[in-house]
């Protein structure tokens, strides 16, 4: 395990480095910016990376560009993928605390404001990750709270499953620079693989019980994909160390994909309610 309690060296940086990875975002970016524009706390760096948009995405990133006082950063060319996109927004970054708002995604005005207060008691502040709730808005207009908490994280990590809401997640650089960044072998599981490498690894998280992202529907972790069952095959293979273990989550994750087709969306919304109402 790695040692997280090394002393802090100061520096003259921004606090916070948020990241927007983006392609062919044009219906959803605009908000996306806009809840980072309206930050009532400013001592941060905005970086987007976009994957070569043919829309009009640059168009809207070049409109509101002026309006950050030299705090926007963005750059736009092909990557591998939104992992790959995210590890460069990450690398160009130079904030103590990482957060990652996807451009579908938008923070809470005063999101940037909670995690910096919080962070300020957390005990190994910068070796701490601040974790805390989304509401998912669904394309019918209803909205679902994912709350997080110390239990429903080891609960979930201990079943290698995604135990944070990672779109409300601020990660410091120190993790990235120790746990290393997102694996690009993963197409839309790449965060619920670095997160499991957090709590395996004991990084100390700190739990907020309040909304700091908002999350919509549509986005290509949200639909039921192969590419979505390969991944899950994957994250198991690396992180189940007894082969017996391994076959049985497998299976179950098949049979899970499989009845996933079956079943109306509404019954799964609803098991869902229900299910985070009990923790």
């Amino acid at each position: 395990n790695v040692n997280f309690y090394k002393p802090t060296i100061m520096n003259n940086k921004p606090f916070f480095s948020i990241i927007t990875v983006c392609f062919n975002s044009a219906t959803t970016i605009e908000r996306t910016i806009k809840s980072i524009l309206n930050q009532n706390f400013l001592d941060y760096e905005y970086i987007i990376v976009d994957g070569g948009s043919s829309d009009t995405t640059i168009d809207i990133i070049k409109e509101y560009e002026p309006l950050f006082q030299g705090r926007l950063k963005w750059k736009s060319e092909s990557d591998k993928g939104i992992y790959d996109a995210m590890n460069k927004g990450i690398l160009r970054s130079e904030g103590t605390i990482i957060g990652i708002v996807n451009s579908d995604d938008w923070l809470e005005a005063d999101t940037l404001q909670t995690v910096w207060e919080e962070n300020r008691y957390c005990e190994h502040s910068n070796r701490t990750i601040i974790a805390g709730e989304i509401l998912f808005h669904y394309s019918s207009g209803s909205t679902q709270l994912y709350p997080t908490t110390q239990k429903i994280y080891e609960t979930k990590s201990r079943n290698f499953e995604m135990g944070l809401n990672h779109p409300a997640t601020f990660v410091p650089r120190f993790v990235y620079d120790t746990i290393g960044l997102f694996d690009v072998n993963f197409k839309l599981k790449a965060d619920a693989d670095f997160i499991l490498r957090c709590y395996e690894n004991r990084v100390p998280v700190h739990f907020i019980p309040k909304v700091l992202s908002n999350m919509s529907d549509g986005g290509a972790s949200n639909n039921r994909s192969k590419k979505e069952l390969t991944d899950t095959v994957l994250k198991y293979k690396k992180h189940i160390k007894s082969k017996p273990l391994y076959y049985i989550y497998c299976i179950k994750s098949y049979v899970n994909w499989y009845v996933k087709g079956l079943v109306p969306m509404c019954f799964v919304r609803y098991y869902r309610n229900v299910h985070n109402r009990k923790k």
